[in-house]
C-alpha cells in the first residue's frame, strides 16, 4: 500500500489471497480490553453452500444507526467467488441472500435495510446491487449512446443522502477513451447513466499520438438528498500536462458542469521526463462531506523535486480552495519511488466542517519502510502525528492504515495492519478529545492461529455512535484458514 495507496492495494490483494485459504463457519468470539477500548471479536457467519475450505473476508462495513451495521465481502461456493453480506442487530450477525456477484467496491447504507453497493468494472451490466429487507438484487445500468459494449461501466463509488436517494459515479468507455458516468436513484428507481460535463479544458476524444486516459469520477459523497459532491481525474487538452483533479457538484438534484481543482503551488507542472511525462496528480483516495457545501477530499501528487506528497482539498460554504500539501511528522521525509505513483493519504473522515482526520503513511528515508501517519484538522489547521505501535510490537514489514471514521469532533477510530517477520497483525488506534492514543492489536476469536502464524487484515471501520464502532477484515484460524472477521468496539 512503501506508501498508503500501496497499502490499500495490499489489503485488496490479501483479501483475494484469503479466498484460496480454508475457512470455518463457527462464530467463535473473544473479548479483550485495552486502555479506553473494549473489543469483541467474532468469526463472520457464512451462508449455506459456502465452501468452508476456500476462505472468506469482509471488506466494507457501514453502521447507519444504533439499530446495527451492514458488512460486505466475499466467500467461495463450488462455482467460484460470491458476494457475502452480513447484518448485525443486537450484537448478533446473520447472513443475507445475495446475487452471484463476487464482491462490491463501494457500499452506502442510509438505513440498515436499504443499502446500495457498486460492483465495479468486469461485473457485466448489473453494476449496482441494492438491498431491500434481507435480500440483495442486481440492477442493470443503461449507458449513454456510443458506449463500448465491453467492458461494462466501472462504478467506483456510491453515496446516499437518504433512503431511495443515491448517486453512483465512475466511468464508461468509448473506444480507447474513458468518459465520466453518473447514475442516480430517485425514490428507488435508478436512472439511465448520464455523462456529466467535465471541466472546460478537458480532452473529449483520444489523441492517437499520446496516451489519453480520459475523464473519470472516482468518489462521491451526498450529505443530503439531491446534494452531492463527486471528484475524479480528467485529461487536459494539452496532453503534456497530463491528468488533473476535478470536482462535480449536485444541488437540489441538478448536476452543474465540472470544474478543475487547483493543486498546491509546489506541484510539478507535469511528471518528470524519466517517468514518461506522467501526470502530476495520482488520484483521490478519500472524500468526506459533513454537510452540503462543506467537504474535504484527499489524494496525492508529485511535488517539485520528484517526491510524493499528500493532497488536501477543502470546500467551505460552497467554495473550493486551492489544495494544500499534507503535513508530515517530525523527521519524516517525502517519499520517492521510481515508477510508482502512490498517495501518502488513504482515507479521510470529517465529523464537522473544519474538524477532520485522515490516515496514511510516511517514511524516514525515500523508499524506506512505511510508518503510520495520523492527520488531524482543528479549525481548518492540519497537524501530523506519528502512530505509536502497541507495546512491545515491532513492524519491520511496515505499518499500513487504510480507513478512518470520526463519529464526533475530536473523536475518531483508524484501522489497518502492520507486518512483523512475515506475519501481519490487525491494528486499531483511537483519537480521543483531539489526541491520538497508542495503537492496539485487534482482538481475535478463540479459534485464531497464534501470533507466530497469524495474518490479520483490518479493512474498514464504521461507528454507529461516539461509543460504538465495528471493524471488519479477515484473520487466520488454527488450521491456517482465512476467515471473515468482525470486531465490535466500545469506546468509553
Amino acid at each position: 500500500m512503501g506508501s498508503t495507496v500501496s497499502a490499500v492495494r495490499a489489503i485488496a490483494t490479501a483479501g483475494a489471497l484469503f479466498l484460496v485459504l480454508t475457512a470455518t463457519a463457527l462464530g467463535s468470539r473473544s473479548q479483550t480490553h485495552a486502555r479506553g477500548l473494549a473489543q469483541k471479536a467474532a468469526a463472520s457467519p457464512l451462508p449455506p453452500g459456502a465452501v468452508q475450505k476456500k476462505g472468506s473476508s469482509l471488506y466494507r462495513v457501514v453502521c447507519p444507526s444504533a439499530l446495527g451495521c451492514v458488512a460486505t465481502g466475499s466467500y467461495r461456493t463450488t462455482k467460484g467467488g460470491h458476494l457475502l453480506a452480513v447484518v448485525e442487530r443486537g450484537g448478533k450477525w446473520s447472513t443475507q441472500l445475495t446475487p452471484g456477484a463476487v464482491s462490491i467496491v463501494s457500499l452506502a447504507c442510509p438505513s440498515i435495510s436499504r443499502c446500495v453497493g457498486t460492483r465495479g468494472v468486469g461485473e457485466q451490466k448489473t453494476s449496482v446491487v441494492t438491498q431491500s429487507g434481507r435480500t440483495w438484487q442486481p440492477v442493470a445500468v443503461t449507458l449513454p449512446a456510443g458506449a463500448s459494449s465491453t467492458p461494462w461501466p466501472d462504478l467506483a463509488s456510491v453515496s446516499c443522502g437518504s433512503p431511495g436517494n443515491c448517486a453512483a459515479v465512475g466511468a464508461y468507455e468509448i473506444p480507447a477513451f474513458a468518459k465520466p458516468l453518473v447514475v442516480t436513484d430517485g425514490d428507488g428507481t435508478w436512472s439511465a447513466g448520464t455523462e456529466p460535463q467535465p471541466p472546460a479544458n478537458a480532452a473529449t476524444t483520444r489523441d492517437r499520438d499520446v496516451s489519453t486516459p480520459g475523464n473519470r469520477l472516482s468518489l462521491v459523497a451526498c450529505p443530503s438528498a439531491g446534494n452531492c459532491i463527486a471528484v475524479g481525474t480528467y485529461t487536459d487538452k494539452n496532453a503534456a500536462a497530463g491528468e488533473y483533479p476535478w470536482v462535480l457538484k449536485e444541488t437540489d438534484g441538478q448536476w452543474a458542469p465540472g470544474v478543475g481543482a487547483t493543486l498546491p503551488a509546489d506541484a510539478n507542472t507535469h511528471g518528470e521526463s524519466e517517468r514518461g511525462g506522467a501526470a502530476p496528480f495520482f488520484g483521490f483516495t478519500g472524500l468526506s462531506c459533513p454537510s452540503a457545501g462543506n467537504c474535504t477530499a484527499v489524494g496525492g501528487y508529485w511535488g517539485k523535486g520528484d517526491v510524493e506528497q499528500g493532497l488536501i482539498l477543502t470546500e467551505r460554504n460552497g467554495t473550493w480552495s486551492r489544495g494544500v500539501r499534507a503535513p508530515l511528522p517530525p523527521r519524516a521525509v517525502p517519499n520517492s519511488e521510481p515508477n510508482e505513483f502512490n498517495s501518502p493519504i488513504a482515507s479521510v473522515s470529517c465529523a464537522a466542517p473544519g474538524d477532520c482526520a485522515a490516515v496514511g503513511s510516511y517514511v524516514l528515508r525515500p523508499g524506506g519502510t512505511p510508518h503510520g501517519l495520523l492527520l488531524s484538522e482543528r479549525g481548518g489547521a492540519w497537524k501530523a502525528s506519528a502512530l505509536v505501535l502497541p507495546a512491545r510490537a515491532k513492524a519491520p514489514g511496515g505499518v499500513f492504515l487504510g480507513s478512518v471514521t470520526c463519529p464526533s469532533p475530536g473523536d475518531c477510530v483508524a484501522i489497518g495492519y502492520y507486518g512483523s517477520h512475515g506475519k501481519t497483525h490487525g491494528l486499531i488506534v483511537r483519537e480521543h478529545a483531539g489526541v491520538w492514543g497508542r495503537g492496539v492489536n485487534a482482538a481475535l476469536p478463540s479459534g485464531a492461529a497464534s501470533a507466530s502464524n497469524q495474518h490479520t487484515f483490518l479493512n474498514s471501520v464504521s461507528c454507529a455512535s461516539a461509543s460504538r464502532c465495528v471493524v471488519v477484515g479477515s484473520y487466520t484460524n488454527r488450521g491456517g484458514v482465512g476467515q471473515a472477521l468482525t470486531v465490535s468496539l466500545r469506546l468509553p
